[in-house]
């Protein structure tokens, strides 16, 4: 596809998703914001670590030597910077980044939810997508048909029709909200069941042949990492808790080094993507994309995207105070230098601005909590029965609102929730406090996260209680989920330290004035940077 193709149809996407169905506009909503500035880098590139918790930075900072140290030396950081929405998940916070509004208006309220279809419910992957396939592979179709507003990939290629979208990541998900609704983008993500990166017929019919180059060579480079050796010093292993979990992956005390054993072929990606090796992949991908894409290399302002899925994966796997968490950051930060080096040597110094943040936190795992003295628990089967009982109960009242309400009091009778609301109350009048303003950001009409929201109820748990049989997990709106670094860096960016409050949704108006881009009014997000 040309690139003259690209930006008519960011720009007839931009006018026709402005606002989510059933979502009133503000008055000026579809009415574009110029901003007068200098012009901006040829090349912006953002980061998304995924379940990278801002603290983490700082409990290992002075063991960063690559990329960590360098965006801490010399970019500008955030320090309070948080997601602004209650529903903490991949696929939301990708979204809000990309936007700059909160889920109750681009409509990605979690990684899946249900709908509604005739009598029974559907259960809805956030980028399923059946009209399309994926290109040279049987697996389901992705896209971003279900992303509600415009996102800053589509007002760059509206503003110039020869600027490139490019994205790569571990996860379909990670790499498509970023892009948005950018046809003839370049959208890869790994896919385990292909063993390769992978795109979408949505953005385009064929691999170019550097993808495929990348897949036959790099890729099966991969096939031979088969160990996990620790990189961690002698010196701070203390740091990280005692690696006895019987929460993590195996469900049984472990050790480094972390092999691959199963001896099942099909077997062995999924358990690589478990280790600090996709994220070297993804970035090695990113850097095969600016080459051959040749980004940053004329007038057109050109985004590249890089979500990195490891530390996910990692933290689930064996908690974020892990030691092979700890590893895998050091990993990955010597990584990120050798990345941020390389943006130095293709498109230039000076030449290039990026954003590196996370589209959520991490719970720290509750038995690490309870060793600490703090208040931590993992619900019991019995007590997640004892929920959806309730909810059962509930599903016999013929009037859903009093239903509703009888649920959410009894809910809130159980000694681990700490709070419940109805959808009814989410809609009307002013939210009590900062917590259900949060909870209404993550409601969108006719998308319902879980069983409780069938039920017409949201429920927040006490902090420190965890609903997962992993090791830990995310999703709530309390602080360790969305606490999160952003760190900007680049020409006519002050480096220090901001403890201003800022927000994800402040990327995409923030990029957006970068480049002297007009995009919407009436966005959720603020500039942080002029």
């Amino acid at each position: 596809m040309s690139r003259t193709s690209i930006g008519a149809i960011a720009l007839s996407i931009i006018a026709s998703v402005a606002c989510a169905p059933g979502q009133a506009a503000s008055s000026d909503a579809d009415q574009p914001a110029a901003f007068a500035v200098a012009k901006g880098p040829p090349l912006v590139v953002l980061v998304v670590v995924d379940q990278l918790r801002a603290d983490l930075l700082q409990r290992y900072a002075e063991l960063f030597t690559g990329g960590f140290k360098r965006l801490n030396n010399d970019g500008r950081s955030y320090l309070n910077a948080s997601h602004a929405h209650a529903s903490t998940e991949t696929a939301t916070g990708h979204a809000s980044l990309a936007t700059g509004v909160h889920p109750n208006r681009h409509g990605i309220i979690a990684n899946s939810w249900y709908e509604r279809s005739r009598d029974s419910w559907v259960l809805v992957p956030n980028v399923a997508d059946p009209t399309v396939k994926i290109v040279g592979h049987s697996g389901p179709g992705v896209s971003p048909t279900r992303l509600k507003v415009s996102g800053f990939a589509e007002w760059l290629v509206a503003s110039d029709r020869n600027s490139i979208v490019a994205s790569a990541s571990g996860k379909d998900r990670g790499a498509v909200h970023t892009a948005a609704h950018v046809k003839g983008a370049y959208v890869y993500w790994f896919d385990p069941g292909a063993g390769r990166f992978v795109t979408s017929t949505y953005y385009r019919r064929a691999d170019p042949s550097w993808i495929t180059q990348f897949n036959s060579t790099t890729i099966e480079a991969h096939r031979a990492d088969t160990v996990w050796d620790l990189l961690v010093p002698p010196a701070a292993l203390a740091r990280a808790t005692r690696d006895t979990s019987a929460t993590a992956y195996d469900r049984k005390p472990t050790s480094f080094p972390h092999r691959f054993s199963k001896g099942r072929p099909e077997s062995f990606w999924p358990w690589w993507l478990g280790t600090p090796y996709q994220d070297v992949a993804t970035l090695e991908l990113a850097q095969t994309m600016v080459t051959s894409l040749a980004m940053g290399r004329d007038a057109s302002p050109d985004f590249l995207s890089v979500s990195l899925s490891a530390t996910d994966l990692i933290g689930h796997g064996y908690g974020p105070l892990s030691l092979e968490q700890m590893d895998n950051l050091l990993r990955l930060d010597r990584k990120l230098g050798e990345f941020l080096a390389f943006l130095d040597r293709s498109v230039g110094k000076g030449k290039w601005a990026l954003m590196l943040t996370a589209d959520h936190g991490v719970l720290d795992t509750p038995e690490d909590l309870v060793a600490r003295g703090e208040y931590g628990h993992r619900l019991t089967r019995a007590e997640l029965e004892r929920m959806e009982a309730l909810v059962r109960a509930a599903a016999g009242n013929s009037d859903p609102i009093s239903a509703a309400r009888r649920l959410a009091a009894d809910l809130e009778k159980l000694e681990f929730v700490s709070e419940a609301y109805t959808h009814e109350e989410l809609r009307r009048g002013q939210p009590r406090d900062s917590m259900e303003l949060l909870e209404r950001r993550s409601v969108f009409p006719g998308r319902f996260g879980s069983s409780f929201a069938r039920a017409g109820v949201e429920v927040r748990l006490k902090p420190g209680v965890l609903t997962s049989s992993r090791a830990s997990s995310h999703g709530t709106a309390w602080w360790y989920d969305r606490h999160v670094p952003m760190i900007f860096i680049g020409p006519g960016i002050t480096p220090g330290r901001d403890t201003s409050r800022a927000e994800t949704v402040d990327f995409a108006p923030t990029f957006a004035t970068l480049l002297g881009l007009t995009f919407p009014r009436g966005l959720d997000g603020k500039v942080l940077i002029r």
